[in-house]
């Protein structure tokens, strides 16, 4: 995987033989945007981005139309229609080479203070949800929404849990197993499965069989709570606990600013959910399902309150300059790789790309302004029981 830190700065010349294959065959001929394509991909190259995810991140050609029109035909002041998880699937589809590409098998954000790498401050957010519900050997776990199940070994492995990621899309469950060939020890590797499925309708966990589950900024995808938490109720044993970091618009939020909708029409859109909402509601579906609040806050404040000047805000990698360590993610990175995609999107040798790239930078630029003033977190907490 493409760990932070971990960037290639070596030429990786067989990075250009499939796009001159695909150029010669869909030109028939060497063109000038065939060069200034190639031009561009040694230019990653010699930036540091690490070119075997740009290989996969350019290869989306379909489905970026459908999952953009649900969007475009809705006025910001309206919920946008259609299934939470078909929408979260086709999300998923078209980003997750994205994502491996900019931020790395972790999907999820951090408080850091000044001096803390980025990847330590995602570890250590994960060993914090590990400590919160108390995890350790033997223990039976559920990640939901795992992503491509990077918190879901790093925690296995500090905590000696036997954990069961679910996410809605395939492909991470195919990425998650071949990723964990790398990440993990054989012994790691048997305390952890991958499965595809449904956190609304675990299907294939049975109830009162699990001592915790967790959330990492994946409940979000679904807008009713009430229905996302019943599920963990049903699946805990009694006296389990649920952790969640949540994805939520903050009493800052003004539903008749047209640029706070704006703002968080740009995160929805960017970040495949269909509707996001306010933390006091979030709260109130919780407590619907009957688990125990035990402890919530946001962590935003808490990072501003606690580390003063030293505090990096959570969004800081979205808006950083030029960094070797932080370039996928920065905006410099954003801007190479637009412009390497929008060329090679032109010439038909990656059609969709580019259309996925727009999507995405709308998520990062909704996601610094929402952070900047503080109208959104993705990081308000919750702790909760099954009495």
């Amino acid at each position: 995987s493409s760990h932070f830190g971990s960037i290639l700065f070596s030429f990786q010349t067989s990075f250009f033989f499939p796009f001159l294959e695909r150029g010669v065959v869909a030109m028939g001929c060497w063109s000038c945007c065939a060069v200034l394509a190639l031009a561009l991909a040694g230019m990653a190259a010699w930036a540091g981005v690490s070119l075997d995810k740009v290989t996969l991140l350019l290869n989306k050609r379909d489905s970026i139309g459908k999952y953009d029109s649900r969007f475009a035909s809705t006025a910001l002041n309206d919920d946008v229609s259609g299934s939470d998880q078909e929408a979260t699937n086709e999300y998923y589809d078209l980003a997750t080479d994205f994502y491996e590409y900019g931020w790395g098998s972790s999907f999820h954000f951090a408080i850091r203070a000044r001096g803390e790498s980025l990847s330590a401050s995602i570890l250590r957010h994960e060993h914090w949800l590990a400590l919160k519900l108390g995890l350790k050997r033997g223990d039976q776990v559920g990640d939901l929404g795992m992503g491509v199940g990077g918190p879901a070994r790093r925690i296995a492995r500090f905590s000696g849990a036997t954990i069961t990621g679910v996410t809605i899309n395939q492909y991470q469950v195919k990425r998650a197993n071949r990723l964990a060939m790398v990440e993990s020890s054989a012994e790691e590797r048997s305390r952890i499965r991958y499965i595809q499925g449904d956190y609304t309708n675990l299907a294939s966990i049975p109830s009162g069989s699990l001592d915790a589950v967790y959330y990492i900024e994946s409940s979000c995808h679904v807008a009713n709570r009430t229905v996302v938490f019943s599920e963990a109720m049903r699946v805990l044993k009694s006296g389990g606990k649920l952790f969640s970091y949540e994805w939520t618009m903050t009493d800052r939020f003004d539903k008749n600013n047209q640029t706070h909708l704006k703002i968080k029409r740009d995160i929805e859109h960017g970040d495949g959910i269909n509707n996001l909402i306010p933390t006091s509601l979030m709260l109130e579906q919780l407590q619907a399902t009957g688990l125990e609040l035990m402890e919530h806050g946001d962590l935003v404040e808490d990072a501003i309150r606690d580390y003063g000047e030293e505090n990096v805000p959570w969004y800081e990698p979205l808006q950083a300059g030029w960094s070797i360590q932080q370039f996928p993610q920065s905006a410099l990175g954003r801007t190479v790789t637009t412009t390497l995609v929008t060329i090679l999107d032109a010439v038909g040798i990656t059609e969709g790309a580019l259309a996925t790239q727009t999507m995405l930078l709308d998520a990062a630029d909704g996601l610094v302004v929402g952070g900047i003033d503080r109208i959104f977190t993705p990081m308000y907490y919750v702790l909760a029981r099954k009495p």
